[in-house]
């Protein structure tokens, strides 16, 4: 995911890199909770607190589809970025990108 996040970046004008920027601190907060998240599940296992292997496995299937999910948002801004003015292009989102 993080080279798909710098082929957008490199893609973006200086312009809108703030958005980049943006996606970074997300995933950047994401990466933190997960290990939060693990730090307190060995915490857990050296008590003796047994957690269910699905459920992890659901914690971390749920972070890495979001970080899917708003690399695809972001990659659709980005297209209508640069497609602005570009009448026959169909917009990725029904209000635009204008400002």
């Amino acid at each position: 995911m993080n080279k798909r996040l710098y082929d957008i970046e490199q893609r973006v004008t200086k312009e809108h890199k703030d958005l980049t920027k943006f996606v970074k601190h997300v995933f950047d907060e994401y990466d933190k909770k997960a290990e939060e998240h693990r730090l307190l599940m060995a915490s857990n296992a050296l008590a003796g607190i047994k957690t269910s292997g699905t459920e992890e496995k659901a914690f971390y299937d749920t972070i890495n589809e979001t970080k899917r999910w708003v690399l695809d948002v972001l990659e659709r801004t980005i297209q209508d970025f640069e497609h602005t003015g570009d009448k026959n292009w169909n917009r990725n989102f029904r209000d635009g990108v204008d400002e």
